[in-house]
């Protein structure tokens, strides 16, 4: 009874994958291509159960997860025109079971390519951190300003078919605003990783730049600036 019970989930699991393909996949003749790593969090431990998914256009091509060394291999269908992405920990269809609590990561084609092998290496997922900075305005000191934070994002992309890519997001995001007298106080809300440092550059009233470093030592960290 159970074995009939799982055969009929895998058979429902594998009509719905279908399902998902979209009209505009034009799968290269049934050929299969694949796509292998490590997946490990920031002290090297393994992460087990983490989704990897292939996909073109959108559509999704293949699907597996990490086993419990952290290490997949999905053999995935190939498509025949649209570049190929690789999403490590992201759930782009609504259905999967992805693990909020670490950073995800996509690698993303700008052209289709006939390699058959990708080797990701060892993936580094860390903890996502969120940081909550508040900017207050004193009244009655008519400051203007003007800041830039530069993060290093919880969802980042890389690219996939380069010779020596970056290994990773570190400060690649950025927030700007420009805040007068008059403005009501802000709250920014970034979502960046566990353990690493937020640059907050500022001007205040047109002066030269200055930088403060804010490190996420905990998964919420709120920080007051005032202008």
């Amino acid at each position: 009874m159970k074995l009939n019970l799982f055969r009929l989930l895998l058979l429902a699991s594998m009509v719905l994958f279908i399902a998902c393909l979209g009209d505009d996949v034009d799968i290269d003749n049934n050929r299969r291509i694949l796509v292998k790593g490590k997946i490990v969090d920031k002290e090297g431990n393994p992460l087990p159960d983490i989704i990897i998914v292939t996909s073109a256009n959108s559509d999704p091509l293949g699907q597996t997860q990490s086993d419990a060394s952290g290490n997949f291999r999905l053999i995935s269908l190939d498509e025949e025109f649209d570049p190929l992405d690789v999403l490590i920990n992201i759930d782009p269809f609504f259905y999967l079971n992805v693990d909020y609590d670490y950073s995800s990561l996509a690698y993303r084609s700008s052209v289709h390519n006939d390699r058959l092998l990708y080797d990701l290496g060892t993936i580094i997922l860390g903890d996502k951190a969120e940081l909550n900075l508040t900017f207050n305005n004193l009244l009655g000191d008519e400051n203007t300003l003007g800041y830039t934070i530069k993060y290093t994002p919880a969802n980042c992309e890389l690219p996939l078919n380069v010779t020596n890519p970056p290994d990773n997001c570190d400060l690649a995001a950025i927030r700007e605003g420009d805040l007068n007298p008059i403005s009501e106080n802000t709250t920014v809300s970034i979502e960046s990783i566990l353990g690493s440092t937020v640059l907050l550059e500022y001007s205040l009233n047109f002066e030269p730049v200055q930088t403060i470093e804010i490190p996420l030592t905990n998964l919420d960290t709120n920080y007051v600036f005032e202008y």
